[in-house]
């Protein structure tokens, strides 16, 4: 064998190339789409993709392609799964005309002519040559019942912050049709105008757990800085406006000329939201405010003396039918006994005073058939009593335990109604209900009471009335210096 022909060939044999018209036609046919998308839509898009959560949140700020994106997710679902479906929820069904369907054509306008989906004005469904259906429904006017039933692998609520009964649509209609299928749902929005909407709730609830995937405008490879600018300079407060805030930067606001107690900033909730050592000594409350239609809260505190501040342990509440006496006494009795139980002698610490609103025949029950003491609060000059708390929370002189996530989301979110008589109604929160029994609590509040024994803290020298601190600090001073 001649020795050239042993050695293998070196050269590399160049790589086929196609053009773009055929690359472009072969990823439809495989149902890959994505590459549609710009670097933050992507990152969005596989941050979905890789995740093993059920439930998806996006909270995107106006301009970001997020409507385009969704729509493509579903077009690619339905391209790579044959035979299955994709249910498409806007918040009226003229959007559908509107903004979908002009979306679809700019998607579809280099799809293959034989796999192009084919839309039924009727039902609002695009069909799709291997079996899928993508169902899109409107939720308003309960137009989203249309699609109740049957299975889903991918479900889709855009503008969530803005769809009607949220709550329902999740829960009823879309998350039943993904039970077999293991189908993810994606909620993506903007922030409400409403902050009591179940989305901001969903939305909180998602970033406490770190699930939230939040894009602001910053993030928008789209957007240039001149763009920015411009888009700035329409709003009176700038990027301080609250509905810049709100559309742009994805903050959960609540305009302070609407809001119950717009003290309650994230920079005051950061300060006075955390852990607290409980002294030795102190008077326990309890603060309720009552409902059978609405919510009952109640709102466990103590008055720490030495340090001036009201600490919030707890809270309970119980939701409309569960609300009886008999409940409410039980619940009462769990709680306090969890929150005041005496470490050392393993029985629970009686409150200093419980309070709630005026309701007579319940506070007569719950002393009379479960021994439980109850104050009916006054109820008069209301704003002045709410003044009061919001210069308590102002001032710091209430300290909140991280764990009662209700009462805080009341504080954060607590509107008046359009005539400012009374708290706003929300579908999430209703009638803010936590605020009121704090109201009720704080106006109560005896902080003039001293719960210290006499001579705690002092240890007694000689026969004579001559006392000094115990404290270890001042052991090795004189006994001039301990004389008080």
């Amino acid at each position: 064998m001649n020795s050239e022909e042993s050695i293998p060939s070196t050269k590399v044999l160049p790589k086929p190339t196609i053009s773009r018209k055929e690359a472009v036609n072969r990823l439809w046919r495989l149902g890959i789409l994505h590459w549609k998308l710009d670097p933050n839509q992507l990152g969005i898009y596989k941050q979905i993709d890789s995740s093993k959560h059920k439930t998806h949140v996006i909270s995107a700020s106006r301009r970001m392609g997020k409507t385009f994106m969704l729509t493509l997710m579903a077009n690619e679902k339905c391209l790579q799964k044959p035979n299955s479906v994709v249910k498409f929820v806007a918040p009226e069904g003229k959007m559908i005309k509107r903004d979908i369907r002009l979306i679809m054509r700019e998607i579809y306008k280099d799809c293959p002519q034989d796999i192009r989906p084919k839309f039924n004005s009727q039902d609002n469904i695009y069909y799709f040559n291997n079996g899928s259906e993508l169902q899109l429904a409107g939720s308003d006017n309960g137009n989203a019942d249309s699609l109740r039933g049957g299975t889903s692998v991918l479900c889709i609520v855009d503008e969530a912050g803005f769809s009607n009964d949220l709550d329902y649509l999740i829960k009823s209609i879309l998350l039943p049709t993904t039970l077999t299928t293991k189908g993810k749902i994606i909620l993506a929005s903007t922030p409400p105008r409403e902050p009591g909407h179940e989305f901001a709730t969903i939305a909180q609830d998602a970033e406490h757990k770190g699930t939230l995937i939040k894009r602001t405008v910053y993030d928008n490879p789209r957007i240039t800085l001149e763009d920015l600018e411009s888009i700035i300079a329409e709003y009176p407060g700038g990027k301080d406006d609250i509905q810049f805030k709100r559309e742009y930067e994805c903050v959960f606001l609540v305009s302070e000329k609407d809001a119950v107690v717009p003290e309650f900033t994230q920079e005051l909730e950061n300060e006075i939201v955390r852990e607290w050592e409980r002294p030795p000594f102190y008077d326990g409350y309890l603060g309720m405010d009552i409902g059978f239609k609405d919510l009952t809260a109640g709102i466990l505190a103590y008055w720490d003396f030495r340090n001036g501040v009201l600490v919030i342990e707890d809270i309970f509440s119980l939701h409309g039918s569960s609300m009886t006496t008999d409940k409410l006494a039980s619940v009462i009795k769990e709680t306090e006994a969890i929150t005041w139980k005496d470490p050392a002698t393993q029985t629970t610490r009686e409150p200093y005073l419980r309070v709630s609103d005026n309701n007579l025949i319940l506070i007569n029950d719950l002393y009379r058939l479960h021994g439980l003491k109850v104050l009916p609060t006054q109820k008069d000059n209301f704003e002045a009593a709410l003044n009061n708390v919001r210069l308590w929370l102002q001032q710091k002189k209430i300290i909140i335990n991280p764990r009662c996530k209700d009462l805080i989301l009341h504080l954060r979110n607590a509107t008046w109604n359009k005539a400012r008589t009374q708290f706003s109604r929300s579908t999430t929160f209703g009638h803010f209900d936590f605020v009121a029994a704090l109201i009720y609590l704080v106006r109560n509040v005896n902080t003039r009471r001293n719960p210290y024994p006499p001579g705690y803290d002092f240890r007694e020298l000689h026969k004579d009335d001559y006392f000094f601190r115990d404290n270890n600090e001042n052991k090795d001073k004189s006994f001039k210096e301990h004389i008080k």
